[in-house]
């Protein structure tokens, strides 16, 4: 073990100087409310924002017309409650991943870093995956990986029990609370987590109050992790930093009003689509009250009672129920023969597919795929000679075009098997899709023809096209039959006096009630877009000013990580709302703005550079109870300079919390002597059978 320098601590029975509520969804509600409160909003308007924040029910509420008497968000009632700091004293693995016979890891229980050093297939990730499992009973970066792999979480050398111990020392406790997650069948699900308090009482996981905070503030970052931050799903890090936050429940707010504000303009704007198919069908009726409502119905000013009232004259005492019998005796369902072709093309074309898979063949064809789209964007955009997959300037000029097409034509005779395999496949994809079209409107979802033809049409979401074929089959087979049995009893029941216009009358009273509902939806959605509008700049703002703080840590931390390159982190911002949620990270280089497109601007080195100036800070964040934070890997793709830079901001957090650094790069401790920072470093070592030891 080597100590380059002793780092200032702070004991773990020191309580904390910052208070750990702040950022929490109360303060985000008192912050709505002083604005709320001086915001120039209507009455009706008010009652919208008031609503979303109350939840779908009272915004259900509104929507149906009614006046809930709603209080404005208020001061929390009882103080938030504060979790007491905690600290890694000590870990104990056995059976666990790379580790076989148990294994010890000793820290200080207090801020200040430590390096575990070690090659490749070492432990290091199995001692901090064995951290993560102990706390959470999963592991975040086991959900990327095939299932083989996951399930390879117990040792093959050692056939004893896999267990995991982990010592926290909470402040204020003279001794330490002790976890211990044993598994005790081949399952990794077959985990039991116990806790052991100072005082020598035993209990669950739950009762270390840890469920939304583990969630909220993980202290736990893999090289995995860091990858995704920046180059992830975009709604991935838009959710961690709103949670890290407590924006949650201001995003969720947003997200209901912009719903029901879409609702109510789909709803506005509704007859008006519908109109022109509604007067076609009348004009192709001989029926005369047709005609009296195709002249209503073209009028400059279209007077709903009148309409309304020719579309009551429908003859029959129960138009609607005719309307329904009418179709169902001329309903039709896919013929037998019909299905049996499209089983017997799914089941051909999945064996075909599969034979295709990995071959030479399904590699070339996936290589013309790629050719011919880049060469469709040559095409579209023949100025812009750089690539936009690899950022290399000239790279798509005339030359690449001919080499392009000569590899095109090289490739499609070897791609041609494993292109029709799945042409093939898509094909009967194709044909099984148009066989489950959903059930009509009219068909009463409640009756078992509705319901069996529901059940049918989900088949559609089906891709694997032997869960298709054997979807198509037995579904067919019900629904066939309760197709045969509603139209007898149609049959049998039917009387049609109105010679067709039942199904018309029957057209223009839901066109008339839908042209009643716009009214309404109209004069509702007016106070409510006003609503929404006014959230959405207060929830920017209310994000901007959240997200200031650890913005400005990030942009502190990246100038540290660049060293001397020409790019700065100007911003991060979030942006968008449900599906269209992400955060923005906008860097220049050479005084360029990048416009929120940090990604394609970056090497692999620097995206890991921007990634961690992101996930750092978060372990600064007040009211984050683990004063630990564990690092698995962080100085892949790094240069040299890159890392001495890693190294200064590591020295610097650890001064504040307790960073376990595991790492397979020499470089960073060699930095940390260079540098002359404080850090704890140790090498750890594995043999064949899975002992490990670290000194």
């Amino acid at each position: 073990m080597t100590t380059v320098t002793t780092a200032p601590t702070t004991s773990a029975n020191e309580a904390p100087r910052r208070r750990n509520d702040e950022a929490a969804p109360e303060e985000t509600g008192r912050s709505l409310t002083a604005r709320l409160s001086a915001a120039p909003l209507d009455p009706t308007a008010r009652r919208w924002v008031v609503a979303a924040l109350h939840g779908d029910d009272a915004v259900a509420a509104c929507l149906r017309g009614e006046t809930p008497d709603l209080p404005e968000p208020a001061e929390p009632g009882r103080p938030v409650r504060r979790s007491r700091r905690s600290y890694l004293g000590r870990i104990e693995v056995q059976g666990f991943r790379g580790i076989g016979r148990a294994a010890v890891l000793e820290f200080p229980p207090g801020p200040g870093l430590t390096v575990i050093v070690g090659r490749n297939g070492s432990g290091k990730s199995s001692f901090a995956e064995a951290i993560e499992a102990a706390l959470t009973g999963r592991n975040l970066r086991w959900d990327g990986m095939p299932t083989a792999w996951r399930d390879g979480w117990r040792n093959l050398h050692f056939d004893d029990r896999t267990e995991i111990t982990v010592e926290l020392q909470m402040a204020g406790d003279t001794q330490r609370t002790r976890v211990t997650r044993t598994w005790a069948g081949a399952s990794v699900r077959s985990a039991h987590g116990e806790v052991v308090f100072p005082t020598g009482e035993t209990g669950p996981l739950g009762e270390l109050g840890w469920g939304d905070e583990l969630l909220r503030f993980r202290p736990f970052l893999s090289y995995d992790e860091l990858g995704r931050t920046v180059t992830g799903r975009a709604a991935e890090l838009y959710d961690t930093l709103t949670t890290l936050l407590g924006l949650t429940e201001l995003a969720e707010s947003e997200r209901r009003l912009a719903k029901v504000c879409d609702r109510l303009d789909k709803q506005q704007n509704r007859p008006a689509r519908d109109l022109g198919y509604l007067v076609e069908q009348l004009r192709g009726s001989a029926d005369p009250r047709a005609a009296r409502a195709l002249e209503l119905l073209t009028a400059a000013s279209i007077d709903l009672d009148r309409v309304a009232a020719v579309a009551a004259d429908d003859g029959p005492s129960d138009p609607a129920q005719q309307v329904v019998l009418r179709r169902l005796r001329r309903l039709s369902v896919p013929e037998r023969a019909l299905m049996g072709d499209v089983v017997s093309e799914l089941r051909g074309a999945a064996m075909e597919l599969a034979m295709a898979a990995g071959t030479k063949g399904d590699r070339a064809r996936g290589v013309v795929q790629l050719l011919r789209q880049a060469l469709e964007h040559h095409q579209r955009h023949p100025g812009d000679t750089d690539c936009p997959a690899c950022g290399s300037a000239g790279a798509l000029d005339a030359d690449w075009v001919t080499r392009a097409r000569t590899e095109i034509a090289a490739l499609e005779p070897v791609a041609a098997s494993a292109a029709a395999a799945y042409e093939r496949a898509e094909r009967a994809r194709d044909q099984a899709r148009f066989l489950m079209a959903p059930p009509p409107s009219w068909l009463p979802p409640g009756s078992e023809l509705g319901q069996v033809w529901a059940q049918w049409a989900a088949g559609a979401e089906l891709t694997d096209l032997g869960k298709l074929a054997e979807h198509i089959e037995t579904m067919g087979r019900r629904l066939r039959s309760c197709a045969v049995a509603a139209r007898k009893a149609a049959t049998e029941r039917l009387a049609d006096p109105t010679d067709g216009w039942a199904e018309l009358a029957e057209q223009l009273t839901a066109w008339v009630d839908d042209a009643r509902a716009a009214l309404r939806a109209r004069e509702t959605l007016r106070p409510a877009e006003q609503a929404l509008q006014w959230f959405t700049t207060a929830a920017r703002e209310i994000r901007a000013e959240r997200l200031r703080p650890l913005a400005s840590h990030a942009e502190q931390v990246w100038q540290r990580l660049r060293q001397e390159r020409h790019i700065d982190l100007e911003a991060l911002r979030l942006v968008g709302r449900g599906a269209q949620r992400r955060v923005a990270v906008d860097v220049s280089v050479d005084g360029t703005d990048s416009a929120g497109h940090a990604p394609g601007l970056l090497s692999q080195g620097e995206f890991q550079a921007l990634a961690l100036s992101i996930c750092l800070p978060r372990t600064m964040v007040p009211g984050n109870p683990f004063g630990f934070l564990v690092l698995d890997d962080p100085v892949q793709a790094m240069d040299t300079e890159t890392v001495e830079g890693l190294a200064a901001v590591l020295a610097e957090v650890g001064r504040h919390r307790q960073l376990i650094v595991f790492t397979h790069d020499t470089r960073l401790p060699d930095s940390l002597h260079r540098l002359g920072l404080p850090a704890t470093i140790r090498m750890i070592h594995r043999d064949s059978m899975s002992n490990v030891w670290v000194d």
